[in-house]
């Protein structure tokens, strides 16, 4: 009788540290941590992340090693160092401005744009004088643009139409006071030109 006791007392016991062992394997989990230091602004890539199987407690944000697609090729927005695991604040977004451009974001009234630009369209910015302005300090004309978005006014509202417009780094700071003031207007560029 002692040894079934014993033996009743063994089984129960192993089943308890196997519950328990399967417990803390259940909350670990392959999540991607930082292979190599990567600076602010530098795009992602593999060999820049590596998986790594972690205890994963509560309130611990981190990114399941099987979003790695998601974040390769994305910006980082902070500095990584090597062994730090990847949090979703890590990552930035995608600059749609093209390298030695920058994107200025200039609101117009109706009229001082052609009604059907959209996303793509080659367009100008034309220094303008308005009767509450006085005559702009931008120099050498119209300055070539791409637009890369548009919100639309409310139809109903006096808001105006704003455009996120890509233009030449050079130009930035000037189409930004240009548009600051209301002293700009756009043209659409034609197909051949």
């Amino acid at each position: 009788m002692p040894l079934v006791v014993v033996g009743v007392l063994l089984v129960v016991g192993c089943a308890l540290g196997f519950a328990d062992a399967s417990l803390s394997l259940a909350s670990h989990q392959d999540v991607l941590a930082v292979a190599q230091p990567v600076a602010v602004g530098q795009v992602l890539t593999a060999g820049d992340l590596r998986s790594v199987r972690v205890s994963t407690g509560a309130g611990l944000a981190v990114v399941p090693a099987g979003e790695e697609a998601g974040v390769v090729g994305r910006p980082v927005a902070v500095p990584l160092v090597a062994g730090a695991l990847l949090v979703p604040g890590d990552i930035g977004t995608v600059s749609p401005a093209a390298s030695g451009a920058d994107v200025v974001a200039v609101a117009l009234k109706a009229g001082l744009f052609p009604p059907d630009l959209a996303q793509g369209d080659r367009v100008q910015i034309v220094p303008v004088v308005t009767s509450a302005s006085s005559t702009p300090t931008v120099s050498g004309g119209p300055v070539d643009a791409t637009v890369l978005g548009v919100q639309a006014a409310v139809a109903s509202s006096n808001a105006d139409t704003v455009f996120s417009l890509q233009v030449a780094s050079s130009e930035a700071d000037g189409m930004a006071s240009l548009a600051a003031a209301g002293d700009a207007s756009l043209v659409q560029v034609g197909a051949g030109s």
